[in-house]
């Protein structure tokens, strides 16, 4: 209840105090005082400090004197303004306190008024150009506070001027006690996340136990020992049973595989038979014709036939030549094709073998990530998952804060003022912890290195 009261008073502080809070460089804002001076100040905006990380917009305006016109006799002379284009910009206060300009040199305002490093840069304005110059200085933007600890939305968030630590607890959507128990949200996030490796580690057993059989060639799975082991016996043989469908679906598969390789095997032996049966043909034929052209040839030469006969058997002879060609050429490329039919199904056992290799090597990785994950898991969720039996303490306040010296460690209460760029650290105080009041986690430690039971002993 008290917390609850706290984080109400919280809210109405940010939407009171930093909802009427005025921009930078025209409210106030608390000096950057000693190292461990945190009271709380207000100061005019003049007085303003500048601070490491501030942004700041200078606009120089040079003063000239001319001659008095005829009209403005009565004046004596007129003074104008013209804007020094070639310094005025946006400068940052730098980790050493400083800000560089060019022309006018390097100046030291961290911890200064506005209305002090205004009157220096006026001086060094007229000691470099000769002339006067009115100096417009604004700070346009300011390093942000940051709040880590135990608060709903840690973070970075807008500095205003006049802050406290309870504008910042209040920015930061107050104090998150985690239903007044440190550590239980991220203690039950690791239990899941073991309980989720605990689930993969058992699917990941299975599936090396199928990828070992396929390998082996057998159609049943052993139960593996550490699968036993971290699920038990009936729980591994649930989880076997969907490898063993698909391991009975895989070798299936592979079993068709290998029927298609040898009927187009045997196909194309058939083919390559056919052709060369063709090609005996031919080439009887081939003979048969060349043994009649010779005949007719010598009954020509007698003047029994004539030419057209010799003529008729020379063309038929061609087209039979042509056809054996044909032939010829048909056998080698149902040769070729036969000899890649033949290297196809070892082949196809070779790309098995290293596929199911590279499978396996890939689960026992699986593995072994899947049990150091269990172990950090496990340890993370013993350490953080611990009611806190113990009476809740006031929270600690501490405010790290950048200076030119390096970063300082300043103790704080909720009122301290704060500072562009500090850092609100929140400790919340918690009482004992009691060992027996741990919630129990599974006890079914991470699989050792994967022992098939067919290499048991």
């Amino acid at each position: 209840m008290r917390a609850i009261i706290k984080n109400s008073l919280l809210v109405l502080i940010a939407t009171g105090v930093l909802g009427g809070a005025v921009a930078y460089g025209q409210g106030t804002a608390p000096q950057r005082g000693p190292a461990n001076d945190l009271a709380s100040t207000s100061v005019s905006p003049a007085k303003l400090a500048f601070g490491i990380g501030d942004k700041l917009k200078i606009a120089f305006y040079e003063t000239i004197d001319v001659a008095a016109m005829k009209q403005a006799d009565s004046q004596g002379a007129l003074r104008t303004f013209y804007q020094r284009m070639d310094i005025t910009g946006d400068y940052t206060v730098e980790q050493d306190g400083a800000i560089s300009i060019p022309l006018l040199g390097r100046f030291q305002i961290e911890g200064r008024a506005i209305d002090d490093v205004r009157a220096d840069l006026a001086v060094a304005f007229t000691s470099v150009i000769g002339r006067s110059a009115n100096i417009d200085l604004k700070i346009v933007e300011r390093s942000p506070i940051y709040v880590v600890g135990p608060v709903k939305n840690p973070g970075a968030y807008k500095y205003v001027p006049g802050m406290i630590v309870l504008h910042a607890l209040a920015l930061a959507g107050g104090l998150d006690r985690g239903e007044g128990v440190p550590g239980m949200v991220e203690g039950a996030r690791e239990m899941e996340r073991l309980r989720t490796m605990t689930l993969q580690t058992k699917q990941l057993l299975a599936r090396r136990a199928r990828l070992e059989a396929e390998r082996d060639g057998v159609s049943t799975l052993p139960v593996p020992i550490q699968l036993a082991k971290l699920a038990g016996e009936k729980t591994a043989q649930t989880f076997l049973a969907t490898e063993s469908t698909i391991l009975r679906a895989e070798q299936a598969r592979r079993q068709q595989q290998r029927r298609e390789i040898a009927s187009k095997l045997a196909a194309t032996r058939n083919e390559v038979e056919a052709l060369k049966s063709k090609l005996e043909q031919s080439e009887v034929q081939r003979e048969m014709r060349i043994e009649r052209l010779n005949d007719l040839q010598k009954l020509k030469d007698r003047g029994l036939v004539t030419s057209n006969n010799v003529v008729a058997l020379r063309t038929e002879l061609s087209d039979i030549e042509a056809r054996r060609q044909d032939y010829l050429v048909a056998i080698v490329q149902a040769e070729a094709r036969l000899a890649e039919a033949e290297e196809a199904s070892p082949r196809l056992l070779s790309e098995h073998t290293a596929n199911l290799a590279n499978a396996i090597a890939t689960v026992d990785k699986e593995i072994a990530a899947a049990q150091e994950t269990m172990i950090s898991a496990r340890t993370l969720a013993t350490i953080l998952y611990k009611p806190n039996s113990g009476t809740p303490q006031a929270e600690a306040y501490e405010i790290v804060r950048q200076s030119r010296d390096g970063a300082r460690t300043l103790p704080a209460t909720e009122t301290s003022p704060l500072m562009p760029g500090d850092v609100l650290k929140i400790t919340s105080g918690t009482g004992a912890i009691n060992p027996t009041s741990i919630s129990p986690i599974p006890q079914s430690g991470p699989p050792a290195p994967y022992i098939s039971a067919a290499n048991k002993g």
